[in-house]
């Protein structure tokens, strides 16, 4: 979960898209503003909404999510902020602009899990959710990977036989890396 106050703007002219996402990352625990289109999000940005991340699509009417972040790059009040865009389309030539326009993280739509969706912003902003996968003693792989991860950690804990065992894995900001724990209970 999110700490209460994590305003999220969410920039879409696909109102069902934009539905699904509101709750979705409303149900994170995130405060979530919506626009129909870059204009309307960069309309409600300079009557002082301050977002602490932004999810936008490309092709909108009025104002494109490119155009919007060009502006919010040139803005230093919200120069800083994250912004992710999620794209339908995941063309090759929107991922070098938005690579170019230092964009945060480009997602494609249809292909990623939302839940990927939501660990991805929430690594944006500095959240980092920690899993926790039990480890089922006796087992012969989990005898190894305990001693493999007892020694490389130094943690000296392989040898408490009576204690369960949990791996800890944490998220870090590159794509599919995570710091891996080995604790016990």
């Amino acid at each position: 979960m999110v700490p209460v106050g994590k305003k999220l703007l969410l920039v879409d002219d696909n109102q069902e898209i934009k539905s699904i996402y509101a709750t979705m990352f409303k149900g994170e625990g995130f405060d979530v503003t919506s626009a129909s289109d870059g204009q309307e999000a960069w309309e409600l940005i300079q009557q002082g909404y301050i977002p602490e991340v932004v999810v936008t699509g490309i092709l909108m009417p009025r104002m494109t999510g490119f155009d919007l972040i060009r502006k919010m790059q040139a803005d230093s009040k919200i120069a800083s902020v994250p912004v992710a865009i999620v794209s339908h389309r995941g063309r090759q030539e929107d991922k070098v602009e938005a690579r170019q326009l230092n964009v945060d993280d480009f997602i494609v739509q249809g292909t990623t899990p939302l839940v990927e969706i939501v660990r991805r912003v929430k690594l944006l902003i500095g959240i980092h959710p920690i899993y926790t996968i039990q480890l089922v003693r006796g087992e012969h792989d989990t005898e190894a990977l305990v001693e493999l991860l007892d020694k490389q950690q130094q943690t000296l804990i392989g040898s408490e036989r009576h204690r369960s065992f949990f791996l800890e894995l944490e998220p870090v900001a590159e794509k599919g890396d995570f710091k891996v724990n080995l604790i016990s209970k």
